[in-house]
């Protein structure tokens, strides 16, 4: 029922934005002449080797888990807890088909309930 989610191409984009730097920046931080691996690996079309990843992780001071397999977009949404993707896996894993279901219908309708809260926002 889980398929293996990353978030390395929207977590790179966003904590290389965060910091201000160019594709070509961190590009050379990696020993990389140009920044066309940066913009392939942004774009989701390809994932850099393990060690590059850890060098990655370290470049911004975050964790190889978070890096590959955490939202760290949301901390820019304004949210500040998020349930490791691990956790939400082992979750969906162990329920039976008719419960999962009406788990991502309970998500579903809670994010409908948010959206609806936030475009009230707007309007004030």
């Amino acid at each position: 029922m889980s398929a293996k989610k990353t978030f390395f191409a929207s977590n790179l984009k966003y904590l290389r934005l965060k910091k201000n730097m160019e594709q070509l920046e961190l590009a050379n931080l990696l020993g990389r002449k140009s920044s066309s691996s940066i913009s392939e690996w942004e774009k989701g079309k390809y994932t850099p080797k393990s060690g590059l990843l850890s060098d990655i992780a370290a470049i911004f001071d975050v964790s190889l888990t978070a890096l590959m397999e955490e939202d760290l977009t949301l901390e820019s949404k304004g949210v500040s807890y998020q349930l490791p993707q691990r956790e939400l896996a082992m979750i969906s894993e162990q329920l039976s088909e008719n419960n999962y279901t009406k788990w991502v219908d309970f998500a579903q309708i809670l994010l409908e309930q948010q959206a609806k809260e936030d475009r009230e926002l707007d309007n004030h």
